[in-house]
């Protein structure tokens, strides 16, 4: 039987296709991508012993499903959860980041930027000399945008900055980050989230201990609420 190609990496998400079993040591830190033919089981008996599983390089973007590690805070081994190739081995596409990217940071401005007009701008209109006679230049009012403290012409004004995105684009966005976060070893699953105390401080200490951790997003699946 065709085991296919096995590849260990890290990382932390939770994804749909939720496949949770014990098994042996055989694989304890990473995603292995899985191909079976589709009258046999997802994961061969082969895998089941405890034998060590050869892990060559392989090409990413193959839509292929991924087998996860479960642990939790304390490093324990969990089982293991198939992640969707459809969401976790889609190819890079740094245009479509681009663009999504842009949306967000577009769609997060405030946009309450606001400048005074003529009329708004506090002040008398009078007319500040007479027309002729004084050998200036002829003004009708102290408020223009020529004096110090009038108005501003052509400036912003409160609006938003929001531009459209295709839903699809949007979804292929996320896949795109979720599969390049799989690839570099950066996706953790956890179990759950139980620890002894729930102060900040306990919790930044479980965080450290996680090797390059430098920023952290927890993301909670609905499935069993």
């Amino acid at each position: 039987m065709d085991i296919g190609r096995f590849h260990i990496c890290i990382e932390k998400f939770s994804s749909a296709s939720v496949f949770c079993q014990k098994l042996p040591a055989v694989c304890l830190n990473g995603y292995s991508t899985l191909l079976a033919p589709a009258n046999e089981v997802l994961i061969p008996q082969e895998l089941l012993s405890s034998k060590t599983v050869w892990t060559p390089d392989r090409e990413l973007g193959q839509y292929e499903d991924l087998v996860a590690r479960v642990t939790n805070f304390h490093n324990a081994d969990k089982g293991f959860m198939v992640l969707d190739g459809d969401v976790f081995d889609v190819p890079i596409r740094k245009d479509i980041v681009h663009r999504v990217v842009r949306w967000q940071l577009a769609k997060r401005q405030q946009g309450t930027h606001s400048t005074k007009t003529i009329s708004e701008v506090s002040g008398t209109g009078r007319k500040p000399y007479k027309q002729k006679g004084t050998g200036r230049a002829r003004h009708g009012t102290l408020r223009g945008p020529q004096f110090r403290g009038g108005a501003t012409m052509h400036g912003p004004k409160p609006r938003s900055h929001a531009i459209k995105l295709q839903k699809k684009v949007r979804r292929l966005g996320l896949k795109i980050a979720l599969s390049a976060r799989t690839a570099e070893g950066k996706l953790l699953i956890f179990d759950d989230l139980e620890v002894p105390s729930h102060k900040t401080k306990n919790i930044v200490q479980y965080i450290s201990q996680m090797e390059g951790m430098k920023k952290l997003r927890l993301l909670h699946s609905s499935m069993d609420t």
